[in-house]
């Protein structure tokens, strides 16, 4: 036999040696195969359902706090005590309901937001704090979420709890910078808070930094004068 006729033979062997190896394999593990290609399947339908809700709670959240939005705009503008009460109770049940059913949707953290400002206006500073961190803490990144810490802070004074404020102001600082909105502004109410406590160099310090972070901002205007101000007194070299 010729060394080509040989290997030929032994390579044709080999090929089906190795079909009925493979089709033992079959045989042997068709319940385990069908099982693996049932799990597969399951898995990509379970991806595309799960898509197919998300988009689903998604479009059905919006639409329910676009209309929360404009009861939130009626109850505002009510002037009749009784009829504003009335519709608060009912407002803010129904935000509720929308951050219980939609925890992670963007329409719960509106809906935070407006029980926020509800509090707000109520002067209950405590409950307007507790909301705004949870929309910072829930939607960190998001565009709402430094936003939500500033206005935590400005509860958090407001209720009269000076370091909580500062905390508040330096995590917008720690978390966000750059182009994030507001920042100039938390450059000089931490130089006004430490003015406030008579940390006259931490208050220049942050007014510097306002200055030559944010030259061209409005906020910048005003730390300028508290820099004259400090200095012309004495308070700050």
């Amino acid at each position: 036999m010729k060394k080509n006729e040989k290997l030929h033979i032994d390579r044709t062997h080999e090929k089906k040696s190795f079909n009925e190896s493979l089709e033992d394999f079959l045989r042997g593990n068709r319940t385990l195969l069908i099982v693996v290609g049932v799990v597969i399947l399951v898995g990509i339908a379970g991806l595309a359902i799960g898509s197919a809700v998300s988009s689903a709670a998604a479009t059905s959240s919006t639409q329910r706090i676009e209309k929360l939005s404009e009861d939130f705009s009626s109850w505002a503008s009510e002037q009749d005590v009784t009829k504003k009460a009335a519709a608060e109770k009912t407002l803010a049940a129904n935000l509720d309901n929308v951050v219980a059913k939609w925890p992670r949707q963007y329409a719960a953290a509106r809906a935070l937001s407006m029980k926020a400002r509800i509090a707000e206006q109520n002067k209950d500073w405590a409950s307007a704090e507790k909301d705004w961190l949870l929309i910072s803490s829930r939607f960190g990144k998001s565009y709402m979420a430094p936003l939500a810490l500033q206005n935590a802070a400005v509860a958090a004074e407001e209720r009269g709890s000076t370091d909580q404020a500062i905390a508040h102001y330096k995590a917008v600082l720690k978390g966000y910078s750059g182009k994030t909105v507001g920042i100039p502004h938390v450059y000089f109410a931490l130089g006004r808070l430490a003015e406030g406590s008579k940390d006259y160099a931490g208050a220049a310090e942050n007014y510097g930094k306002l200055v030559s972070t944010y030259p061209d901002d409005d906020w910048t205007k005003l730390a300028k004068d508290r820099i004259i101000f400090l200095k012309s007194q004495g308070l700050t070299k």
